[in-house]
């Protein structure tokens, strides 16, 4: 009988738990933004696109960073992925007016990647490489800032995680 020795590699295990924790994060989210439990003067479907856009993307964007070899076809993949999802939260993020009642300061996020992403693949297919990863670098860090500032007391997510 053979035994087949299987590796785990320390990284793969925390990036799994991280994983786990997010989508257990955002299920507990989800379900409590159907629930109605907060006052929200925006619409439910626009915090749930929002959410299900947002939380793929972080995980995603740190692996599309921080892996290697890029260019590759998982990488642009990804990448592609990765655009589509920002994108898409960027434009959803227009709906979401829970502070002030319109458009507020953190929706200058969604202004700068809807205008930094077109840049940064045009930069990837122009092979000007190091610009491509400094605008995607900005993108992937300003979604980081803008999650920072969501959970902040009074706004949306603080309400749906802390009531």
């Amino acid at each position: 009988m053979t035994t087949i020795a299987v590796r785990t590699d320390p990284i793969r295990r925390i990036g799994l738990t991280v994983l786990i924790i997010m989508g257990v994060t955002a299920l507990a989210v989800l379900m409590r933004g159907f629930g109605g439990g907060a006052d929200y003067r925006t619409p439910a479907w626009a915090i749930q696109l929002h959410l299900a856009t947002v939380i793929p993307a972080l995980p995603l964007g740190a692996w599309l960073l921080w892996r290697a070899p890029k260019g590759d076809t998982a990488h642009r993949v990804g990448g592609r992925v990765w655009a589509l999802l920002m994108i898409v939260t960027a434009i959803d993020s227009f709906w979401i007016r829970t502070i002030t009642g319109g458009i507020g300061p953190i929706h200058l996020f969604s202004v700068l990647t809807l205008v930094q992403l077109p840049r940064a693949i045009w930069f990837a297919k122009s092979s000007q490489i190091d610009r491509h990863r400094k605008t995607m670098r900005g993108v992937f860090f300003g979604l980081i800032a803008a999650g920072i500032f969501a959970m902040a007391p009074g706004r949306t997510l603080w309400a749906l995680l802390f009531g």
